[in-house]
């Protein structure tokens, strides 16, 4: 079984997770996320149908939801509980996403999505809140005390794409907070790249507490990008039991995303452990 770990379907509000900021100046031409980048049909149609094909073609078996509210990146968590509903098989765990510049309305939404609505985890962009927020900013740590009193997981969404400059991600941030909250799951989406090395280094002084586990995505999954090589490393040594695969759709298309995941030289029984058994550990879903 393959489970990809964040994929936002082109359903509803999902359709604009990759909208450019309001009066924001043109995308960057050659950027390195469109590397080799193959537009599938259910983008340029923005077609659930489509998709679901293209998870069948992909030999993906089923996919983790994951909301975003940051910022004017806005997914409509009742949209997402709408599409895991409808494909309850294809998509059995859904994030909502929560939006950390307004804190106590953010509780009400973690409290509505968690306990009324059977979502089963909640998505933080710090970096891209109004005004940007560093992940140990005191200013959050009611959400994280919300999620780890109600035992959900929390994906902390880290790297040189949320905030101003690279230091929101720094991964000693990221540390600060699994201290902290020594209960909450944590899932540190995009391996806090460009900081490989030091995020696995915390990795390793996590072990003790084990509440972090982190997903890389396109940021090793891209061919040639600095650090890829060292998450193999890591996982075929000693974190084949903290790594989670997602392609990260709609940034990096299934099928592709897969293939390039699966180039790398991992021992069968951790390649299981990534693809398929650690999502399943992280939220406690039979399989």
């Amino acid at each position: 079984m393959i489970i990809d770990a964040r994929v936002r379907p082109p359903f509803k509000s999902l359709k604009e997770v990759l909208a450019p900021t309001p009066g924001a100046r043109p995308s960057v031409k050659r950027s390195p996320l469109v590397s080799g980048y193959e537009r599938p049909p259910s983008m340029v149609q923005k077609s659930v149908d489509l998709f679901l094909q293209e998870m069948d073609d992909a030999g993906v078996d089923k996919g983790i939801l994951v909301g975003r509210q940051a910022g004017h990146r806005v997914v409509s968590n009742d949209d997402i509980a709408e599409l895991r509903d409808q494909y309850p098989g294809r998509f059995p765990l859904s994030v909502a996403g929560i939006n950390g510049s307004d804190v106590p309305a953010a509780l009400r939404e973690v409290e509505r999505t968690i306990t009324k609505m059977g979502f089963n985890g909640i998505a933080v962009d710090p970096g891209w809140c109004v005004p940007a927020m560093y992940v140990d900013d005191p200013r959050i740590y009611p959400i994280y005390a919300k999620c780890q009193e109600l035992g959900v997981v929390m994906y902390l969404t880290c790297s040189l794409m949320q905030g101003p400059d690279i230091s929101y991600a720094e991964p000693w941030r990221i540390q600060r907070v699994a201290n902290d909250f020594p209960t909450l799951q944590i899932v540190v989406v995009h391996g806090a790249f460009p900081y490989t090395s030091e995020m696995i280094g915390v990795m390793i002084a996590n072990a003790p507490l084990g509440n972090l586990w982190v997903l890389p995505d396109f940021f090793q999954s891209i061919p040639g990008f600095p650090g890829a090589q060292d998450w193999v490393e890591a996982a075929n040594h000693y974190l084949g039991d903290r790594i989670l695969y997602a392609s990260s759709y709609p940034v990096r298309p299934l099928k592709q995303s897969l293939g390039e995941f699966q180039r790398f030289s991992y021992r069968p029984d951790v390649l299981e452990n990534l693809l398929c058994r650690n999502a399943a550990n992280v939220f406690k879903m039979k399989i």
